[in-house]
C-alpha cells in the first residue's frame, strides 16, 4: 500500500468520524477535554462570571461543580449561586424554582431565610399594574409572611416588611379601581360592596376617604333610583282604587 493510498484511507476514516458525531476524534483535536480543574477553582470563576453578569457562563460552571462534585462544600454553593443568576438574569420564575429546591434539600441550612426572600422577590417581580389579576402579589405576600413567620429575627424581616407593604398598596389600589370602575358603569351596589371591603381590608390606605365619599354618593344614586319607581306603584295604587 503506498503512502499516498494510506492517506486517502486516513482521511476517509475522518470524514466517516466527523458524519457519525464520534467524540474520540473531537478528543484527537483536544475539542472534548474534561474540564478537570477542582470544585473551588470553578467555583471561584462561578462567582467571577456572577459579578461580571455573565449569567449563562456563571449558571454553566456553578452546574460543573454540583454535577461533578455533588458532595464538596462548593456544590452547596453552586446550587444557590445559581438560583442567584437566574435572578439577577431576570428569570423570576426559574430562579423561584432553584430557591425553592435549594430549600427543599436543605431545609436546616443557614441560608434557608434568603431563598424564602428571594422566593417572595421572584413573585414581586412578576407582579401586574394595579388594573391586571394581583395573583404574583398575593403569592409574594404569602412567602414575605412565611419568612417573617418561621425565622423573626432574621435579618430580611426589614426588608420583607417593606415589600409587604408595596404589596398591600398595590392590593388596595387594585380594589379601588375596581370598585371605581363599577361605579362608573353605573353598577352601584357593586361599587359599595367594593369600597366597603377596600376599607375594612386597609384602613390605613391614602384613598379611604374619597372611597367612603363615593359609598354616600352611590347610596344617593340607588335611592333616586327606586324613588320613581315608588310613586308610579302609588298612583297604580290609588288609580286602581278609584276603579
Amino acid at each position: 500500500m503506498t503512502p499516498r493510498t494510506i492517506a486517502k484511507c486516513f482521511l476517509m476514516l475522518v470524514m466517516v468520524a466527523f458524519s457519525s458525531n464520534c467524540s474520540t476524534v473531537k478528543g484527537w483535536f483536544g475539542k472534548n477535554k474534561t474540564d478537570e480543574r477542582p470544585p473551588e477553582v470553578l467555583a471561584e470563576e462561578g462567582i467571577k462570571n456572577l459579578k461580571k453578569k455573565k449569567y449563562d457562563d456563571a449558571i454553566e460552571t456553578f452546574e460543573k461543580v454540583r454535577d461533578r462534585y455533588p458532595y464538596s462544600e462548593q456544590a452547596l454553593l453552586s446550587q444557590l449561586k445559581v438560583a442567584d443568576a437566574y435572578f439577577f438574569k431576570k428569570k423570576y420564575e426559574e430562579a423561584y424554582q432553584a430557591y425553592r429546591e435549594f430549600e427543599k434539600l436543605h431545609p436546616t441550612n443557614k441560608a434557608v431565610p434568603y431563598c424564602i426572600y428571594r422566593e417572595g422577590q421572584s413573585f414581586y417581580r412578576q407582579r401586574s399594574t394595579i388594573d391586571r389579576d394581583q395573583t404574583y402579589t398575593l403569592k409574594a405576600i404569602d412567602e414575605f409572611k412565611r419568612l417573617k413567620q418561621k425565622y423573626p429575627d432574621s435579618e430580611y424581616i426589614a426588608k420583607a416588611d417593606v415589600y409587604l407593604s408595596r404589596c398591600r398598596k398595590d392590593l388596595a389600589e387594585h380594589e379601588f379601581y375596581v370598585a371605581e370602575f363599577y361605579y362608573k358603569t353605573k353598577r352601584y351596589q357593586a361599587a359599595i360592596d367594593r369600597y366597603q371591603a377596600l376599607m375594612q381590608d386597609y384602613p390605613e390606605f391614602p384613598k379611604n376617604a374619597e372611597a367612603k365619599g363615593r359609598i354616600q354618593e352611590c347610596q344617593e344614586l340607588l335611592a333616586a333610583k327606586d324613588k320613581p319607581q315608588g310613586i308610579l306603584s302609588k298612583v297604580t295604587s290609588i288609580f286602581d282604587a278609584r276603579w
